[in-house]
């Protein structure tokens, strides 16, 4: 398995670079976000490590562009654990983010999940998968290919976002708490928290609904949590 650390501390990302290379992992680093950007085409690694303090380009810009571009689990590594930096790490489509400090066995736990969940589906114990096109011919999911198209247009997402999408097309009609959703997307070993899962329904408005400020498809459920219907 492969990661790209993107972290301007030399020091920091040398230490987490071995202790990666000792459990295994093949390791590439870069100090500058446009190194970084070009060692991730050429590297092509399963997680991303990314540091929202850059010398050249910021990091929540960085993750913007590598979203648009990839699906590849992305988290974000800073000092900064104010809510607002989180939101905007989240917004910009991270899929998560750590705190430093942190340790290394959470560190490897978190990238090990990351990848997991990039690879397999989410569970389905909530009954049956529903066949969703008939309910939803202007949106088309493509599970094998990961991708969304709306009235014919394809859509980026990341990651966890499309993992979302994926339950609620195959789940029409079913009110989904804040708590479950957590669960599908994450798995119960894996800490986030119900502001996280707002924004990515937010983000997920924004990419598939007419008019995000009254959804059609990705409804709220007062006091309960959210629902996907037939506009």
């Amino acid at each position: 398995m492969k990661v790209l650390i993107i972290e301007n501390d030399v020091v920091f990302a040398d230490m987490v670079r071995m202790y990666l290379a000792e459990e295994d992992f093949t390791v590439q680093t870069a100090f500058m976000a446009q190194d970084g950007l070009m060692s991730f085409h050429s590297f092509a690694p399963d997680v991303v490590l990314l540091a929202l303090s850059l010398p050249d380009v910021d990091g929540i810009t960085l993750c913007k562009t590598l979203r648009q571009q990839v699906q590849t689990p992305i988290i974000v590594v800073s000092i900064n654990s104010r809510a607002s930096e989180i939101i905007k790490a989240f917004t910009a489509g991270a899929d998560d983010f750590l705190s430093r400090p942190f340790g290394m066995q959470e560190l490897k736990a978190r990238i090990m999940i990351a990848i997991r969940k990039s690879m397999q589906p989410p569970s389905t114990e909530n009954g049956p998968e529903i066949p969703a096109t008939e309910h939803f011919p202007q949106l088309q999911l493509d599970p094998v290919r990961r991708s969304i198209s709306v009235n014919g247009d394809m859509v980026q997402t990341t990651f966890s976002e499309f993992e979302l999408l994926k339950v609620f097309y195959h789940h029409p009609y079913r009110v989904f708490t804040r708590d479950e959703l957590i669960t599908i997307i994450r798995g119960i070993d894996y800490h986030v928290n119900e502001r996280s899962i707002d924004v990515h329904i937010a983000n997920l408005r924004k990419k598939i609904e007419r008019d995000p400020k009254k959804p059609k498809y990705i409804q709220t459920v007062w006091g309960l949590g959210y629902r996907f219907a037939k506009p």
